[in-house]
């Protein structure tokens, strides 16, 4: 029985060829693997802009919650909400008795036909 011995230079040169013949096959096998986006989707660019939406709406609603907020009507307004309802609003017109007193008749006169 005689045992080959090989140099320390065979020994590493046969190292580095299965190495890279390793590599080469691993290089080939996530060449196929990788995928590959060329254009973005419909749903992919508007599951993009709800994202960035929620995330300008949180950030929004912590800057709101940090503000004065006043009440009116059962409904929390920041101040400057308050003063545009404010601008809003119509002044109220006296009432006038004549077109007060026509709806009654109407009223009245609708109660009569119903019954009949």
């Amino acid at each position: 029985m005689s045992k080959k011995t090989m140099s320390f230079s065979d020994h590493l040169d046969n190292f580095i060829k299965q190495r890279d013949q390793q590599n080469q096959g691993r290089g080939q096998f996530q060449q196929r693997k990788q995928h590959v986006v060329v254009d973005p989707t419909n749903q992919s660019l508007a599951r993009e802009a709800m994202a960035k939406a929620q995330e300008e709406a949180s950030e929004q609603a912590t800057i709101e919650t940090k503000h004065h907020h006043q009440r009116i009507n059962g409904r929390c307004m920041m101040e400057h909400e308050a003063d545009a309802l404010n601008k809003l609003e119509v002044e109220k017109k006296p009432a006038n008795p004549d077109r007060i007193e026509y709806i009654n008749q109407l009223r009245k006169s609708l109660k009569l036909k119903k019954r009949s």
